[in-house]
């Protein structure tokens, strides 16, 4: 089996005003946004998985240049780096429950699990493209990304791969319990994601649907 990584990356290296303005006035925003991925491989995936963090992590602290600041943790970044992912052009609809249509909910840097060949186990999915972590646009700040559950999970698969094909871990490796939020005990290898905020965050919320993968 080979598992490799990749980190994908969309953004806006700069704010640019309102996009039907610039429709109106034939502005080219096209060189403010970035769509580009890399991708890392190893005899050993733990090698190539730490090659893609690093890379993740030189594209965090480069943003933070962008805006003067230091990376202090992840759950920082996912508020200071709206200001690449989210353009300000959300058109925002709703009553009681307001929600955002905006075009920008693609963007995001990303690292993904790439699994080519099936394992044996018959609960894993199949080989393909699993994000691990990420930080994306949202649409509200105090509410929960979704994809965070999904990443969760898809660590949990990760793990399994490893285990299953002997694939060394290092120090990566990480046993947590996931019962506040309806989860059980889980290995995962580990990511610059805080869980234990998270779960203190959404504590009694069954966010993990009784643990169910």
């Amino acid at each position: 089996m080979d598992i490799y990584y990749r980190v994908e990356y969309r953004f806006w290296r700069r704010k640019i005003g309102n996009k039907v303005d610039n429709w109106i006035n034939g502005i080219d925003n096209s060189d403010a946004y970035v769509d580009t991925h890399k991708e890392f491989r190893h005899a050993s995936p733990i090698e190539a998985r730490k090659a893609a963090f690093d890379h993740y992590q030189s594209i965090i602290e480069v943003l933070y240049e962008g805006l003067s600041k230091k990376y202090t943790n992840d759950y920082q970044a996912r508020l200071d780096l709206q200001y690449f992912l989210d353009s300000e052009n959300s058109v925002e609809l709703g009553n009681e429950t307001k929600f955002k249509i905006s075009d920008d909910f693609l963007n995001a840097i990303e690292v993904y699990m790439i699994v080519e060949k099936p394992i044996k186990d018959k609960k894993s999915k199949a080989n393909g493209t699993h994000c691990i972590h990420g930080i994306r646009y949202v649409d509200y700040s105090d509410r929960l990304d979704s994809d965070l559950i999904e990443n969760l999970k898809n660590l949990f698969l990760e793990c399994q791969y490893y285990e299953e094909y002997n694939y060394p871990t290092g120090k990566e490796k990480v046993l947590k319990h996931f019962d506040p939020i309806g989860g059980t005990a889980e290995f995962y290898l580990q990511t610059p994601f805080d869980w234990d905020n998270l779960m203190t965050e959404f504590e009694g919320q069954e966010l993990m649907k009784n643990g169910s993968l």
